[in-house]
């Protein structure tokens, strides 16, 4: 596990992972966020997603809060330790045995709920995570809730960490800033990984008819960490081209158009075409992504062997739903492609090339 995508519970973002090849699964670890009306797409992923580890939560996001899996199943209710979500992770593993189960919060979570969780969900899976949300840095509740956590924990070496900035990063993480002392005192409890994730994809889209390329700012900031005297595994994390902070509501009578995006390090390319609906655009999207100098080949991945297929038959090209899939499967294919590539180090980066 080298890299970690983190993704909502849904019908294209589960395509995008499923159609990643068998190489693939061995680099990136998908951090599933639980959500919609039922489980279907995750019983998908679930008897296609074998061999390979993978992280499971039960989404926060306030829309997803109030779909009807997560309020019939009660997933947040933090009562016996929050034993419905607990419950929810056994009957999971009862179909895959390699997920990683997730402990998070909400900071008016009662504490000894949510630390208790911790403590059964270990004694019942091989490795646990705890994800902490951070906005710039986490608050002092949560982070001390953290390390109430991994003091109470028998085997803090067997817990993965997960440090979420979502669409912000840290101020500052050289030696001695305040990002830098938290994974010193991360450092002394010898945990197994320790995950940054965090998204600089845009909250919008360009104009109609019109293209644009956006930085990817993730790789930079991550790799620069100071690192010296950190002993962790530091392992790199993403919203693979999504962001959780966008819109995602739709409001009836709202134009739909065509939208496609490529990802070449470390920028995307974004590129709108057509009118309301008018999907039979893709077919020239496609084509324009397969001229992009960046472009990968058409047999790179699932994605670019879509696009070769749209532009030579000029059928079943879909919607904007599955191209969020292709989008969402190129973006980790490529982003896996510069972790393992020697030529294309992320310790090179700097940030200021980017800006």
């Amino acid at each position: 596990m080298q890299y970690v995508a983190c993704l909502r519970v849904g019908q294209n973002d589960v395509k995008a992972l499923v159609n990643l090849e068998a190489p693939r699964r061995d680099i990136v670890a998908p951090l599933l966020e639980m959500r919609g009306d039922d489980d279907r797409h995750l019983q998908t992923f679930l008897t296609n997603w074998t061999e390979h580890p993978f992280f499971l939560d039960v989404s926060r996001v306030t829309k997803d809060v109030a779909e009807v899996f997560i309020t019939t199943n009660d997933l947040h209710n933090p009562n016996g330790a929050f034993e419905n979500k607990r419950r929810f992770f056994a009957d999971v593993t009862g179909i895959n045995q390699n997920v990683i189960p997730v402990v998070s919060w909400v900071d008016d979570d009662p504490q000894r709920a949510v630390i208790q969780s911790a403590l059964a969900l270990q004694g019942n899976f091989q490795n646990i995570a705890i994800r902490v949300t951070c906005p710039e840095k986490p608050t002092p509740t949560s982070w001390n809730r953290l390390l109430s956590i991994l003091d109470a924990l028998e085997s803090p070496e067997t817990a993965t960490v997960i440090l979420d900035f979502g669409a912000t990063s840290p101020a500052n993480t050289a030696s001695g800033s305040d990002f830098n002392l938290s994974l010193r005192q991360l450092n002394s409890y010898q945990i197994r990984n320790l995950v940054l994730v965090s998204t600089s994809f845009p909250i919008d889209k360009p104009a109609s008819n019109s293209s644009r390329s956006s930085a990817c700012y993730d790789v930079a900031w991550q790799s620069r960490v100071d690192i010296n005297g950190i002993e962790s595994n530091i392992i790199y994390g993403d919203y693979a081209a999504t962001n959780p902070t966008a819109p995602m509501e739709y409001v009836p009578g709202m134009p739909v158009l065509p939208f496609g995006c490529y990802y070449t390090p470390t920028e995307w390319w974004q590129r709108r075409k057509g009118a309301n609906k008018e999907f039979v655009k893709y077919v020239e999207i496609a084509q324009e992504i397969r001229n992009l100098p960046g472009y990968h080949g058409d047999e790179f991945c699932w994605a670019t062997r879509e696009y070769s297929r749209i532009v030579a038959t000029s059928t079943n090209y879909g919607n904007n739903g599955t191209w969020n899939g292709y989008r969402i499967n190129q973006h980790i294919c490529a982003m896996i492609q510069s972790i393992v590539d020697a030529g294309n180090d992320f310790d090179d980066l700097d940030l200021d090339d980017l800006l």
